[in-house]
């Protein structure tokens, strides 16, 4: 059984570019500097691990040809008769940095070249799905026609935590793996301390807390260091002296922030290790799979990854890896602003480290004669066994945005039921549960659906940025934004004002003002 990776919506965003639009077929961009020009025109180049497609080969192989489009067999053909069942996944739920590095080359001049994760564009921007009660999780589902398509529909799956508070936080036994190669110097190893800075704001009597430093060395500041409280004195002043210099061997400052975490490992306590690097490894092992490889015992050990990336010669292929090997959230700090959002905040802070619910795979139960034409998240599959079991923080969600279709005729479907399971082990007794949802078409067409718009504009967003990337400055991509800055307004204007929603529009002027 193949597994289907993410489809997209650039169906009506590459429609533009048959419209008699050469520019559409112009070549990619150049990754050979990075910085905004001030003449008023877009520079082109960065250093950036730049991949347009923004996902993994369907089938795993890693194919570099592979445009993200599902290849398989759900083609748009459907048996009546037939029922389908898919298991989906969205990745992990902190895994975010993709809007953010769209949003910095955005503001700094730059054209947006990067790998393009639509479902990270998901995981970052907010959604008001209710929380459930304690021990469980919520499933929702909401649904709509696609306008001028009869049959088929967008269907945004919800799965939301039960809410997590700083308060009833266990204790910390936290590594920071911090970056002072010189390609950190400057803004880069601003933010890495406002980070540090922010979380030690948070810490709490009795939390324990090391501190490697890695240029072409591993440098142990602080080992099993317990804190007294917030802003601990010790701790703040190895964050404050960090200095810049030196190459990078990123691999060799992971496996030793690994011993310190597992020195200190405790099933009472949260084991986290904070990789805060720009993902340039270029002294000692640069392997990408052999870096993510010092991450993966993190299941059996119980200590967790949290990555966060900064700098400007940034590697997102890199970070991605090590923190999705690693099952921790994956951050990108844009500026100090953003640093304070993620991390000062002790609730959100807490979503960032914590869990909720384990091993989380969600199952969507289409009825006769319905099959997925396109999929928003990571993958999906029709056998469980080939989708990856992600983790849910607390207060957060899971979403999942897909366009579904029916080859019922038109009001024959209404009375049929869509049912979406999420399957999911407890945090802490790793005892399996199921919380589930099952509604008729007609009952959640009838739903106000607030969150599927927001949804689909965030998606039809992401997926411009993928499509201009491969116009490159020019009429056909302003004719994409266009249509994009469309989407997005009436979504916003329905929603009677949404700051996500508001932030994206004025991204997206600041692209057309300087095409």
């Amino acid at each position: 059984m193949k597994i289907f990776k993410m489809t997209t919506v650039t169906l009506w965003l590459a429609a533009i570019c048959f419209m008699g639009l050469a520019a559409c077929g112009a070549g990619g961009v150049s990754s050979d500097a990075i910085g905004g020009d001030d003449d008023g025109e877009w520079d082109t180049g960065n250093d950036l691990d730049a991949d347009a497609d923004s996902d993994t080969d369907s089938d795993g192989d890693s194919d570099p040809s592979d445009t993200g489009t599902d290849t398989g067999t759900d083609t748009g053909k459907c048996d009546p008769e037939e029922l389908k069942t898919y298991w989906l996944s969205a990745d992990d739920s902190n895994s975010m940095a993709s809007p953010t590095i769209a949003r910095w080359m955005i503001e700094a001049g730059m054209w947006p070249s990067f790998s393009v994760r639509t479902y990270e564009f998901l995981n970052y921007f907010r959604f008001d799905y209710a929380a459930p009660a304690a021990g469980h999780v919520a499933v929702h589902e909401e649904l709509a026609p696609v306008e001028g398509e009869p049959g088929a529909y967008s269907l945004q799956i919800g799965v939301r935590a039960p809410d997590g508070s700083s308060l009833e936080r266990r204790p910390l036994n936290l590594v920071f793996s911090l970056d002072d190669s010189g390609s950190m110097e400057g803004s880069p190893i601003e933010r890495q301390k406002q980070v540090c800075r922010d979380i030690a704001h948070n810490l709490t009597k009795g939390d324990v807390v090391s501190i490697v430093t890695w240029n072409q060395d591993a440098n142990v500041l602080l080992s099993s260091h317990v804190v007294d409280g917030p802003d601990d004195e010790v701790l703040l002043g190895k964050i404050n002296g960090l200095l810049a210099d030196g190459t990078t061997d990123l691999h060799q400052g992971l496996v030793k922030a690994y011993e310190l975490a597992s020195e200190n490992a405790s099933g009472s306590r949260m084991n986290r290790v904070i990789l805060v690097s720009d993902g340039q490894a270029n002294t000692g092992i640069t392997d990408h799979d052999i870096i993510a490889d010092g991450a993966k015992d993190s299941e059996k050990e119980g200590i967790y990854l949290v990555g966060v990336g900064v700098g400007n010669g940034y590697d997102d292929t890199l970070m991605d890896d090590v923190t999705d090997a690693g099952k921790g959230a994956y951050v990108f700090i844009d500026t100090l602003a953003e640093a304070d959002r993620m991390f000062d905040d002790p609730d959100r802070l807490i979503s960032l480290l914590d869990i909720a619910a384990r091993n989380v795979q969600v199952e969507l139960e289409l009825p006769a004669g319905w099959l997925m034409r396109e999929f928003h998240g990571e993958e999906y599959s029709e056998n469980p066994q080939e989708v990856e079991p992600q983790h849910l923080a607390p207060s957060d969600e899971m979403v999942f945005n897909q366009i579904v279709s029916s080859c019922s005729e038109p009001g024959e479907d209404a009375a049929q039921a869509i049912t979406v399971r999420a399957h999911y082990l407890d945090p802490a007794t790793r005892e399996p549960k199921t919380d589930e949802t099952t509604a008729t078409v007609a009952s959640l067409l009838e739903g106000t659906n607030r969150s599927l718009v927001k949804g689909n504009a965030i998606v039809a967003y992401a997926e411009a940025l993928k499509t201009i990337q491969q116009t490159g400055p020019g009429p056909a991509a302003d004719q994409v934004l266009a249509a994009t800055l469309a989407v997005v307004k009436a979504a916003d204007k329905t929603l009677g004002g949404d700051a996500d929603l508001g932030q994206i529009e004025a991204l997206i002027l600041i692209l057309r003002s300087k095409i």
